[in-house]
């Protein structure tokens, strides 16, 4: 291993031959593995923006350079790069470039500002920081600049599309240039598929947010394998990725590209008529984004005015898929879009695939996919294994199990046994077939008088009503049963009243005590940075207005 083994927890020498001696792990670096796609074409257009195209050659020479610059000023293995860029090609180059550095990529969103980007470095004792000189309207160069004495463990800051100001500053075009003249720093680090190399964060709907290590090999192998899948059974392939590449859905995208040797739009602002206008123009075959990004395309009103019918497949994940959602896509662009469960911890746990039924693609989450297992456990004594349709924590084990949390041995201790399960923290059942039924997070369940109700079932049931554009369902609190049923609701179109939601799931024949007893219409809902709903928000609004009724202030 590169150094950084004592800053981080690693596998026991057990744990790898677990994985790698029936070949699930592919013992590939993430930048060893883009070189093989490099050599087989390289050509072959990689990188494509509204301006230019880069091919393979030119991805490599820039990410090369990048590299070797970045050795140059001290960027060291194990060292730990936070990095707040949108989806533009630099993104890209850091990503091979620290990976062959032997670094540590950290993403971090574009939406934080000065409080969310001090506490994030400093709990990540950050050695070094990449951050636009500005990008929108909000100058994250000079904020950086601001907060810098208070983060001791930052070493440099590299300013992308903007130059140095200071001392410890570096524009990160200057050391791409420096770089090429100097490649001869890459043979000094020898990265090995068992270093750490990525760590992110859990998308915090329940606050705290938990930071996840993960190796080449808990990361690549699963992708290199479907990357190479992907492209042979894809000639032709040209994909687009909504979701930024700070969050794990987007980041991983580019290894798409640099595995499977297959070219990339990128957009470094989700706008649906971009993103349209793109499709029409690069032919876009594979198009991929949270459930917010599909519908904003799909719903939106000049949608027949380009043509899409390019599109052959369609990735859906980030959030939760309403099978209305799924139905939709299909209707549209003629793709079963995979119905996925997983984790940052995870990556992928379950999966539907085409050639399931249709009532698995909408009602499931599908099957563990790539030598995952799958159980079903009591959550107040794991050691019980619960049989089929009957609810409890899904557990999870497999070669993409993340390393652990960093800097909190305690909570990975508690999420995992001696035999290799983690315990998510959610809810689901197996259906009598194998196919995981997805219930939602164990603390959003809500106890209505001793009867547990599920939100994800509410929801997706809602979901279906022709003037219910988005919902989400919390508890409501209430002293005689603890907890009622609340649904918050984004219109579609006209707003829907408590009366005409009520009559909706009578007419569904919905169990009584599962009909929403309140109904809050909402212009949006608030959000993570990952673009989930971030429930804890709705529960405490509930709350509030739960007390507030109580006093007889509540309309």
């Amino acid at each position: 291993m590169t150094d950084g083994s004592q800053r981080y927890p690693h596998f026991s020498d057990d744990y790898i031959e677990r994985w790698a001696s029936p070949g699930l792990w592919a013992q590939k670096t993430l930048h060893g593995a883009f070189d093989e796609c490099v050599a087989e074409a390289p050509d072959r257009v990689a990188l494509i923006t509204k301006d230019r195209r880069f091919t393979f050659r030119e991805f490599k020479e820039a990410s090369d350079a990048l590299a070797a610059g970045l050795i140059g000023i001290g960027v060291q293995p194990g060292d730990i790069v936070s990095v707040q860029l949108p989806n533009w090609p630099e993104m890209c180059f850091l990503q091979i470039a620290l990976s062959r550095i032997g670094a540590v990529i950290q993403p971090l969103h574009m939406v934080f500002r000065e409080r969310e980007m001090n506490s994030l470095l400093n709990f990540c004792d950050t050695n070094h920081a990449v951050v636009p000189e500005s990008f929108g309207d909000f100058g994250y160069a000079d904020v950086m600049r601001e907060i810098r004495g208070q983060l001791p463990c930052l070493r440099s800051l590299i300013i992308a599309r903007g130059s140095e100001k200071g001392d410890g500053e570096f524009g990160l075009d200057a050391l791409i240039e420096e770089g090429r003249e100097h490649l001869d720093r890459l043979a000094s680090v020898q990265p090995d598929p068992n270093d750490i190399f990525y760590l992110n964060f859990t998308s915090g709907t329940e606050g705290n947010p938990k930071g996840f290590l993960h190796t080449h090999n808990t990361l690549v192998s699963l992708m290199y394998m479907g990357a190479r899948a992907m492209k042979d059974a894809n000639a032709g392939m040209v994909s687009l990725a909504c979701s930024p590449m700070t969050h794990s859905f987007g980041h991983f995208s580019t290894y798409q590209c640099a595995m499977g040797g297959t070219a990339m739009v990128l957009v470094d602002r989700y706008r649906p008529v971009d993103v349209l206008e793109l499709i029409e123009r690069e032919k876009v075959t594979n198009i991929s984004g949270t459930p917010a990004h599909m519908l904003g395309m799909l719903h939106h009103p000049d949608f027949e005015k380009y043509d899409t019918t390019s599109i052959r497949n369609a990735g859906v994940g980030g959030a939760r898929s309403s099978p209305d959602l799924i139905e939709e896509l299909n209707q549209v662009w003629h793709c079963k879009p995979g119905n996925t469960y997983g984790q940052g911890e995870t990556i992928v746990h379950t999966r539907t695939k085409p050639k399931d039924p249709e009532e698995k693609q909408r009602n499931t989450v599908g099957k563990p996919t790539f030598g995952a297992e799958l159980k079903i456990v009591d959550p107040k004594d794991r050691s019980r294994e619960l049989p089929a349709n009957e609810i409890g924590e899904i557990c999870f084990r497999g070669p993409t199990l993340f390393v652990g949390y960093y800097k909190q041995p305690e909570l990975t201790a508690e999420t995992r046994d001696d035999e290799g399960w983690f315990y998510t923290g959610d809810l689901g059942f197996k259906d009598d077939d194998g196919y995981l039924c997805f219930a939602g997070r164990a603390k959003e369940v809500i106890n209505r008088g001793g009867s547990k109700v599920y939100p994800k079932e509410i929801e997706d049931l809602l979901a279906g009503h022709p003037s219910v554009g988005d919902v989400a369902v919390v508890g409501w609190p209430d002293e005689r049963l603890g907890e009622k049923v609340c649904a918050y609701v984004i219109p579609n179109g006209d707003a829907p009243t408590l009366d005409d939601i009520r009559a909706w799931c009578e007419a569904q024949k919905v169990t009584k005590y599962m009909i929403p007893q309140y109904l809050i219409v909402m212009d949006e809902f608030p959000m993570t940075p990952t673009g989930k709903v971030r429930k804890a928000s709705l529960q405490e609004d509930a709350a509030r207005r739960a007390k507030a009724e109580q006093g007889g202030s509540a309309s």
